[in-house]
This record gives structure tokens, C-alpha cells and sequence, in this order.
């Protein structure tokens, strides 16, 4: 860690050079240089690179678009903020910016979102919108929803002579199909399993959802995990677990395997994850049969998604400027140049949803397969329509304070899968540990 920070704060003055013997520029007398940092494997980058800022500028040739690339984003963010010089354009996830945006880092839009060179704010999803609202101003512009789907293995299915997962299944259904995919070894161990996922808070939260719980009271910052509908959840959840071992993720397991390698490799019929993960499977599992539908439904369908989205720094000295940029990259045509390459996740408008660009998944070459036909195209991104136009996802979880309650919500179900404890205890001290170190943490809020 104190590597990393030396590393950082290295890099930190080398930008601090820079801007300081960088030519002043404004409108009147050239061209104006703003910064644009984004985080991202190298053929993300190169649509940054080589068709975006490229783009941009001819559009726009009174401005200029430095690139940046940071590596360990957040501390850098951060570390650049508290130097007073934090690029002028940052894409930011709600995972952390919600944080920033509580802290006065990001500059509220409004007037430029509003003005007479806004953008509509109905064409985007409604849930990427909740978590950049406070008090009553708006402090990024969408750019996709990130979303929990259900992958099964088509060969499996139908060697069991099933019918593939679809928008009907619901709870009794997964655990139906579950039960009758796995195949026990002598020593009571899975060959194959019926489901697999990353077990912990992640996957465990769309299963509070749709038991009709929360995860957050109505402040925003206390949490509703201590809830029968959460108790319920998780006893439902836990009744899905066949080998916590086995599919442990990251590399607290043997040779560091998580559930995508096995169900890349055939051992898995079902198998929970976002809908970034398509593309990985096609590029690493060439072979593999696999289709993708909303997740089955409890009392409601519902799952838990999270956005990334675009933001202006508070501390820009070109916030005109800047706000061209960010209302560029959140463009229509910009929205769906990303899917047509990325495929990781649904665009923010629903003109780009709605169009026949939508269909046209073309990838990155053999760094990102694209899709090659309407049929696999159903199979594998239908769903994601679905979803949205039935409204079934949300943000709610997102907030300045979701890590706190994740890290305590994750400790409880952990408990409730290793170690058998009632779920209605772990989940009881989890939100009041939470609760706790919430209010800690708000004393460092402006």
C-alpha cells in the first residue's frame, strides 16, 4: 500500500509539472486544453483515443482533450483532488462517486443539463439518474447501467431435457432447476453444479430486493437490512448453496478459480453474474452454449444495478468546456459506439436501446468478440431490454455509504453460510455495526 501511495504521489507532482509549465490558453487566444481521465483495458482506451477525443476536437476545434489513463483510479482521483488539480472531465462509478459527489468534488449541472445546449434528461434510464441527485441538484451525466443476469449453459439443459431459464422463473423455479443440475461426487462433493455465483453481499442484495426489503431506510444512509424481507432472503439464499469452496471467488480459493472459470469450463449450468461478463465468456469459451435471462423473480422481480456515468470537476477552470465534453461522451452517437464495441453493459438512453445500432454488436476484434447473428444476439442481450422497459432493476442500494454497509452486510452472510448462524442475528448486528460506523463517517462530510 505504501508503494502504491509513493507511486501516486509521484505521479501526482510529475501532473503538477506539467500544468504548471503548460501554455495558458482560453477561447480568445487558441485553443482550450482540458483533461479527461478515464480507467480501462487497452481496446477501451483506444476508443478513447482514437475515435472519441479525435471526434470531439474536430467537432470542437476551439478546445483540446488531454487523455488520462490513472491506475489505482480512486486514490488518484483523490490524491489529485486534494492537490487541487483533478482532471476536468472524469468518468466515475457510482460504487465510489457517490462519495465524491457528497464531498463537493463534482460540479453540479444543472444549468448546462437544463440550458440551451442541454440533453434530454427522459432518453436516459431513470435509475442512472437517482444516485447523481443531491439536494436538488444534478452532479454527473449517464453513461450505462451495469446489471446482474442469469447465464445458463444450454448443452446442460438440455441434456436434462429442461427448458432454458426465461422472465417467467421464479425463486421455486432456481431452486428446482438447481437441485436437479448438480451432480454429487462419492464424497458428496459437486462434479457439476445446478448454480454457482460469487456468494456473498453482491449476489446476495437482488435476492433482498425482490423478498421486497431494502437496503436503505428513506434517509439514504441507514440500513433496512434488518428486515424480516432481508431474514427471508437470506434463508432462501442459503438454501441454494451446494459447495461454498468451490466457488469462493478470487484467490482465497485453490488456484485462485471463481465461478466464471467453471462455468467457462462446463461445470456449471446456471450461474449469476453481470451482464459484463458475455463477452469474456464468448473471447475465453469459444465453445460454450450459453444464453442469459433476467433473474428469477421472488415476491417481485427485481435486481440491484450500478451506473457509471460522467462527471465535471468542482475544480475546473473551463467548465464550458468541460461540460461539451461530457455531454459529447454521453452522446447518443458516443453511447452507442461503446456497446458496438464493448457490449459490457446496456447504454444510459433509450434512443441507443431503441435503435437498430443496438443490434449491430460488432467488438474489438480478437480482443472482444462482437455477436454474429440475430438469434445469438436474443440469447444473449435480449433480456437486458426486457429488464429495463419492465423496470425491473434499481440503483437503491447505491449511496455515500454503501461500502461501510456492504463490508458489514458481506461479513453476515458469510456467517450465515460458513458458520450456520440464524440469519436473522447476523443480519440484526450487521445493520447496527453499519449503522454505527455510518454515523462515524459522517462527521468528515461537509
Amino acid at each position: 500500500m505504501r508503494a502504491v501511495t509513493v507511486v501516486a504521489l509521484t505521479l501526482l507532482v510529475v501532473r503538477a509539472v506539467w500544468i504548471a509549465n503548460a501554455p495558458v490558453s482560453n477561447s480568445k487566444t487558441g485553443p482550450v486544453t482540458i483533461e479527461l481521465v478515464v480507467w480501462g483495458i487497452p481496446f477501451e482506451l483506444a476508443l478513447y483515443k482514437n475515435e472519441y477525443v479525435p471526434e470531439f476536437e474536430r467537432q470542437n476545434p476551439d478546445i483540446k482533450v488531454k487523455l488520462l489513463n490513472f491506475e489505482n483510479y480512486e486514490s488518484r482521483i483523490l490524491l489529485s483532488y486534494a492537490g487541487g488539480m483533478m482532471p476536468d472531465v472524469a468518468r466515475e462509478h457510482f460504487d465510489i462517486g457517490i462519495n465524491w459527489i457528497h464531498r463537493g468534488m463534482n460540479l453540479p449541472l444543472d444549468r448546462f443539463i437544463d440550458g440551451p445546449d442541454g440533453i434530454d434528461r427522459s432518453d436516459f434510464l431513470p435509475q442512472t439518474w437517482a444516485g447523481l441527485k443531491y439536494r436538488g441538484k444534478t452532479y454527473g451525466v449517464p453513461q450505462d447501467l451495469n446489471m446482474l443476469g442469469l447465464f445458463y449453459n444450454k448443452d446442460l439443459f438440455d441434456q436434462a431435457h429442461l427448458k432454458y431459464p426465461d422472465s417467467t422463473w421464479t425463486w421455486a423455479d432456481l431452486k428446482r432447476a438447481s437441485d436437479q443440475l448438480t451432480t454429487l461426487g462419492p464424497d458428496g462433493h459437486p462434479i457439476k453444479m445446478g448454480l454457482d455465483l460469487a456468494w456473498g453481499a453482491n449476489t446476495f442484495r437482488p435476492f433482498l430486493l425482490e423478498a421486497g426489503g431494502k437496503f436503505w431506510e428513506a434517509d439514504g444512509v441507514t440500513p433496512a437490512f434488518d428486515s424480516p424481507e432481508a431474514v427471508r432472503a437470506l434463508t432462501f439464499y442459503k438454501s441454494l448453496l451446494k459447495s461454498y469452496s468451490l466457488t469462493q471467488s478470487g484467490a482465497t480459493n485453490s488456484g485462485g478459480l471463481g465461478p466464471d472459470k467453471f462455468f467457462e469450463s462446463g461445470r456449471i449450468a446456471l450461474y449469476i453474474d453481470g451482464s459484463w461478463r458475455s463477452p469474456s465468456l464468448k473471447k475465453d469459451a469459444p465453445g460454450l452454449r450459453f444464453g442469459v435471462a433476467p433473474l428469477p423473480r421472488g415476491d417481485i422481480p427485481m435486481s440491484s444495478s450500478v451506473s457509471c456515468y460522467w462527471a465535471v470537476s468542482s475544480q475546473t477552470k473551463h467548465p464550458d468546456e468541460a461540460w461539451r465534453l461530457a455531454k459529447y461522451l454521453s452522446s447518443k452517437q458516443a453511447l452507442t459506439r461503446y456497446w458496438q464495441v464493448l457490449w459490457v453493459a446496456p447504454p444510459a438512453r433509450w434512443s441507443v436501446i431503441n435503435s437498430p445500432e443496438y443490434k449491430e454488436v460488432t467488438g474489438a476484434g480478437k480482443d472482444n468478440p462482437g455477436i454474429d447473428s440475430p438469434a445469438e444476439f436474443h440469447e444473449k442481450c435480449d433480456w437486458i431490454a426486457q429488464v429495463l422497459r419492465n423496470n425491473w432493476t434499481t440503483t437503491e442500494p447505491c449511496g455515500p455509504f454503501t461500502s461501510i454497509a456492504m463490508a458489514h452486510l458481506g461479513k453476515a452472510v458469510d456467517q450465515v453460510l460458513l458458520e450456520n448462524r440464524d440469519p436473522a442475528a447476523a443480519l440484526h448486528e450487521a445493520a447496527r455495526l453499519a449503522t454505527d460506523d455510518i454515523k462515524e463517517a459522517q462527521k468528515g462530510f461537509p
